[in-house]
């Protein structure tokens, strides 16, 4: 397991790759734009 930080976590390629790497056992810190930007795409796997 790694501890991974993904860019651009709130949408597209990012989300994508923190959800895939969160499923493969990784352990990722997520950094967005803004807050409203996780707010809409719903980030709650970030929350915790």
């Amino acid at each position: 397991m790694k501890t991974i930080l993904i860019t651009g976590a709130g949408s597209g390629l990012g989300k994508g790759s923190a959800i895939g790497l969160a499923k493969k056992g990784h352990h990722n810190i997520g950094a967005v734009h803004t807050i409203k930007t996780c707010a809409r795409s719903n980030c709650s796997m970030f929350k915790g």
